[in-house]
């Protein structure tokens, strides 16, 4: 099942402020001006739809769209044009929702503006309503037209206690989650219980913070802890997840579920709830839960009724209302549905895509590199013109199943791929070719930044389900896991024992965990559900390892391979520090709004960058020296300093951020004594002011400044030594003057090219000759692109010349939009997210234009066809299929002769990819 998807506005603080926050605006022109952008249904949309009293009528929708598309395909009329048209404007005005606005925030000052004196938008007054965490990041906020807000907020609260205490930031990310992006599941029955805490003691990298200016301070100490264990994890029985999967149209049971409802998120495994109470719990279904009678005593719930069990740190603001049952007939009252934002696949995928963080925090040598890298080099030469599936096989990613081909052709929207995959000629079409070398180009490059495939997957985290149903019936909670031990039945299948574990954001090397996997009886007999799922012991402190992980349905990378396996950091401690406390309030607006503005930016990627130089840096210094050590305890605070950027908006005040000495340079003065004199030079050859060689394949800038630096110094070193820097740096013998000109060249670099693991990684993958221009230079047909146009209408010139004017009018457009990017930008490395707004909305302007010239849309494909393929053969063929690569995929298929023969998995087969073999079968479409 799809989630549908509505139509919000969306703008900058800053363009609101040219108009003094009083803007009108239609649909259109919103559209024209990139500020139109598609949601996926969510709770909060759903209940404006309730206020309203409007809601989407799925089946005129659908025939609607029919005949839209049935319009199209009938010979040209003004009639039609105009009925196409006014078919379009009702589908918008169905979908959109113009009561929701979304906005960026330029500046605080803005903010302050439009939270205090309100947003004038089409005469109607929006108030502030929400930011949820991952909004705030990008300091964002919604904004709701006032009247509807009121009412709004009644039914987000539920009936909740407004008198209970709550910290400000986390309220809004507890209501934030109304807007997450849900698929509906029929209300299950479910009771909520205590959170499972338990101790444990263990040896750390504390840090201890300093003043804002100094380096903090760091030690090995042990220290105790309190754990919860299960935290933002339940229990959903094998019978109700059946049940949610056939109501999604999914022909499996998942594993786990993310599930979303009204102040609740979490993760919930399915088990079998109902066999534990049999087996190990005397017969006994009848619970304690969190929820008290009025005598005091505990209420109880009867698990043989029990579809879903939560723990409290699922259940944001439980005890906001007495009951369960109080709580559900409000969510009945207020039409507040259980939604479902993700589950666990069918099958796990058989390879891992690694990261530079994964990689970087590795012990790793030139010739581990390698090995390494040996699964994406053979991956990349495998693609060539002359072995066309493995090609298609390459291009439909690195997991490729018969379910996912047959979906790619049937419901896919790269065409071009399809109509390939319908018939392998168009790899004679040069567009396609080019296309086909752009997307290798582009897998190299990533390879370069560590988006190497080794052996692995990613998993959902879960804490041992038969603990937690221990701890649910009132037993000793031991659970199957021992300390230390794990399961995965991924992996079992496969023989494996041992695997390194990772978890994204990775920064320092204790984050790699190795997991010990148990394949016995009794694993096997309670966790048959846990098809999927790496399971975790609740004795432990892997959670601490991760990076303060938890079990809402957080994933963790696992691979098999040896060489990464022993590349793992055995004895390296976690890193921890003193968290500050929150402080409860009944919570007001004005503290929601403080605390937007405490939790809008991050400078989460500026630390990890700075990690990351740290770890280049760390290769050219000499272990054991006072800046290796200094150099490496600060990749330790750098784990630190995340946490506390995440703790910033829990607290809601300041933390510390990347101290200046880190990156500012000590100006050494005549008059200074030796002694500051020695420690400015020590603060100086440990800067983070430079980025690793390997991100010049991040930075557009970097790479920009390196080429220039090299270029310059590379003519030098021809001149005085009559080599290339790379020839000199190879060189066995240097002088003594080589020598002092290699070290001036690297010292004035502005990156790190040292011999650290990913600038080696870089290296490599830079040095095997691929050999990729081969597939541009292999013939093509001149002819191919007949296939493309449906030979039942002809050409009419007339048409040819005023979509040729549309188009050329179009592509001045864009280059205007381009230039002003140019010079508008303030970020030379990112992605221009205006920039791809406009011309995703002049695409959609040029679409209506051509319509406007035939209403008949095979018409305007043959015309357009013809126009960038035969009269303008040099010219961009992207606009054909970007505008209307569903219509030439139909019309491939029309024009292609034969069987349609695509590779499928299949043990015997004679073709290979990527450790899995395939064999051809005909596919009907």
């Amino acid at each position: 099942m799809k989630n549908k998807q509505f139509y919000t506005y969306k703008f900058k603080s800053s363009r609101l402020k040219e108009f003094d926050y009083n803007i009108t605006l239609d649909f259109d022109d919103a559209v024209e001006f990139g500020e139109v952008i598609a949601l996926f249904d969510n709770q909060m949309l759903r209940s404006i739809r309730k206020i309203k009293g409007t809601e989407i009528d799925d089946e005129y929708l659908n025939e609607l769209n029919k005949r839209k598309n049935y319009l199209k395909k009938q010979e040209h009329s003004i009639d039609n044009a105009i009925e196409i048209k006014s078919i379009q404007d009702e589908i918008n005005r169905m979908l959109f929702i113009p009561e929701y606005i979304t906005i960026v925030m330029d500046s605080n000052s803005h903010y302050d503006r439009l939270y205090k004196k309100k947003l004038i938008l089409n005469n109607k007054v929006f108030v502030r309503f929400s930011s949820s965490a991952g909004q705030a990041r990008v300091s964002t906020v919604v904004f709701v037209e006032e009247k509807i807000a009121k009412q709004l907020q009644i039914i987000l609260d539920n009936g909740r206690n407004l008198n209970k205490k709550l910290v400000p930031s986390k309220y809004n990310a507890y209501k934030g989650l109304s807007g997450s992006s849900t698929l509906v599941v029929s209300t299950p029955k479910f009771c909520v219980v205590p959170d499972y805490e338990s101790e444990s003691e263990y040896e750390v990298n504390y840090v201890t913070e300093t003043s804002k200016n100094e380096d903090d301070h760091i030690e090995v100490k042990k220290v105790r802890e309190m754990f919860n264990r299960f935290d933002g994890q339940g229990i959903i029985s094998y019978e109700q997840s059946k049940k949610w999967a056939e109501e999604l149209g999914l022909d499996y049971v998942p594993a786990q579920w993310c599930v979303r409802q009204n102040f609740i998120k979490g993760m919930l495994n399915t088990f079998d709830i109902k066999k534990f109470c049999k087996e190990i719990n005397g017969g006994n279904h009848i619970i304690e839960t969190s929820y008290t009678n009025e005598d005091g005593t505990k209420k109880t719930a009867d698990l043989s009724q029990t579809d879903v069990i939560l723990s409290e740190s699922q259940f944001k603001l439980w005890d906001s209302w007495d009951s369960v049952e109080i709580y559900q007939e409000n969510c009945e009252k207020n039409e507040l549905y259980w939604g479902v934002s993700l589950h666990s696949p069918k099958k796990d995928k058989d390879m891992l895509k690694m990261n530079y963080q994964f990689l970087q925090t590795l012990n790793l040598n030139k010739s581990d590199i390698e090995e390494v890298c040996s699964q994406f080099v053979k991956w990349i030469n495998g693609v060539s013109h002359e072995d066309s599936y493995y090609t298609l096989l390459f291009l439909l990613g690195s997991e490729v199943t018969e379910e996912k081909i047959k979906n790619v052709l049937a419901h896919g929207d790269n065409h071009w791929l399809r109509s390939l995959m319908v018939n392998p000629d168009l790899m004679k079409d040069k567009h396609i070719k080019r296309k086909v070398y752009d997307l290798i180009k582009r897998k190299i490059k990533a390879g370069c930044m560590g988006q190497i495939l080794v052996d692995g997957n990613f998993q959902t985290l879960v804490s041992d389900p038969y603990g937690m149903m221990q701890h649910i019936c009132g037993l000793e909670v031991t659970g199957l896991l021992k300390k230390g031990e794990h399961f995965s039945h991924y992996w079992n299948k496969k023989g494996v024992k041992v695997v390194d574990s990772m978890r994204a954001p990775l920064t320092y090397r204790s984050e790699h965990v190795l997991l010990n996997l148990q394949d016995n009886e009794e694993v096997n007999k309670w966790y048959k559900y846990s098809y999927t799922g790496i399971i975790v012991n609740i004795h432990g402190v892997e959670t601490v390892n991760w990076a303060g992980s938890d079990f809402d349905y957080d994933i963790v990378a696992t691979t098999s391979n040896e060489t990464i396996i022993k590349g793992v950091y055995k004895d390296e401690l976690p890193i921890t520090y003193e968290a500050p406390k929150s402080n409860k309030k009944v919570i007001k607006d004005e503290d929601l709004f403080k605390a937007d503005k405490f939790s809008f930016g991050s400078i989460i990627g500026g630390i990890t960058n700075k990690s990351t130089g740290a770890f280049a840096l760390l290769a050219d210094l000499k272990e054991g020296t006072r800046e290796y050590e200094t150099t490496l305890n600060r990749i330790k605070m750098c784990t630190k300093l995340q946490s506390a950027q995440i703790d910033k908006a829990k607290i809601g005040r300041k933390v510390k951020g990347i101290p200046p000495q880190w990156v500012t340079y000590q100006r050494i003065n005549p008059d200074d004594s030796e002694a500051i004199k020695a420690e400015k030079q020590f603060l100086n050859n440990i800067l983070l002011d430079r980025h690793p060689y390997f991100f010049r394949y991040l930075y557009k800038d970097t790479n920009r400044r390196y080429k220039k630096h090299y270029d310059e110094q590379n003519a030098t070193c021809q001149q005085k030594f009559g080599m290339t820097i790379d020839k000199l740096k190879s060189k066995n013998r240097k002088s003594t003057e080589e020598l002092e000109f290699l070290s001036k060249y690297q010292d004035t670099s502005p990156i790190i090219d040292s011999d650290c693991v990913m600038n080696n990684i870089c290296h490599y993958i830079e040095s095997v000759d691929f050999n990729i221009r081969k597939i541009l230079k292999d013939s093509y047909d001149e002819s191919i692109h007949k296939l493309y146009m449906n030979d039942e209408y002809e050409i009419d010139d007339d048409k040819v010349k005023k979509i040729n004017k549309a188009h050329k009018d179009y592509n001045k457009m864009i280059s205007q939009l381009i230039a002003q990017s140019h010079l508008d930008a303030d970020n030379k490395n990112g992605f221009d997210e205006k920039l791809s707004k406009s011309v995703d909305a002049n695409y959609n302007l040029l679409k209506e234009k051509f319509t406007e010239i035939s209403s008949n849309v095979y018409e305007i494909v043959n015309c357009l066809v013809h126009l960038v393929y035969e009269k303008n053969s040099k010219s961009n063929k992207e606009i054909v299929w970007e505008l209307y690569g569903d219509v030439i995929f139909e019309n491939v298929l029309r024009n292609t002769e034969g069987k349609i023969m695509l590779p499928m998995q299949d043990e015997n087969g004679e073709i290979e990819y990527l450790g899995n073999k395939y064999n051809l079968k005909e596919v009907i479409l």
